[in-house]
């Protein structure tokens, strides 16, 4: 049997079982974690969803709304931009290396991970540390998990824990130099820099 730790900060209910139909042959789990995109990482731009490119019905009825989306995420934007752009000033950008990179990738993935989602805009994934990749999966309340994406070790070169007084943050460091922000406990923030390393 092999060893698994699921650090106690990192979720309370084990995951094991929901994560198991998405391995491969012989990979082992050895610690589940709980992930919260920071607030400061703006909405994923339309056009870099899955499913932006849809052909058929589809595209016509997407044509024919997406002035009235663009419209109405302008408005969210503005609305929360400002005061995004306020704890950027104290706290830094959420995201750094634009939507083509490692962490723009990552985040899409959290956002938006499978195809047909393209409306989903989720801010949490859990990811299982196996002795292979990082997975990452959407926890459905009783419809167990649904796959994100993956990571393979070595795309995330550090962790930098920045909890403190003004913010709960950790940033993932990925390995084209990119970077996406948490929002982490403390506790939670030293549980993944001691996985990453």
């Amino acid at each position: 049997m092999s060893q698994y730790v699921e650090p106690r900060p990192l979720g309370g209910e084990s995951f094991r079982p929901l994560f198991a139909p998405h391995l491969q042959p012989g990979e082992q789990i050895h610690a589940v974690a709980e992930l919260t995109l920071s607030d400061l990482i703006r909405r994923v731009p339309r056009k870099y969803r899955p499913g932006a490119a849809t052909r058929g019905v589809g595209a016509v009825l997407g044509a024919l709304f997406e002035p009235v989306a663009v419209v109405a995420e302008l408005l969210l934007e503005g609305i929360f931009g400002i005061s995004r752009v306020i704890r950027r000033i104290t706290r830094g950008a959420g995201l750094q290396g634009g939507w083509g990179s490692q962490a723009g990738q990552f985040v899409i993935a959290v956002r938006h991970g499978y195809e047909g989602a393209a409306s989903m805009d989720n801010n949490r994934a859990v990811v299982a540390f196996t002795d292979r990749r990082m997975l990452l999966a959407d926890h459905l309340v009783g419809l167990g998990l649904k796959p994100l994406g993956e990571l393979p070790y070595g795309r995330v070169r550090r962790v930098e824990d920045r909890t403190g007084a003004v913010a709960d943050r950790v940033d993932l460091h990925f390995a084209d130099g990119s970077l996406a922000a948490l929002s982490q406990s403390s506790d939670e923030a030293r549980a993944l820099v001691a996985l990453i390393r």
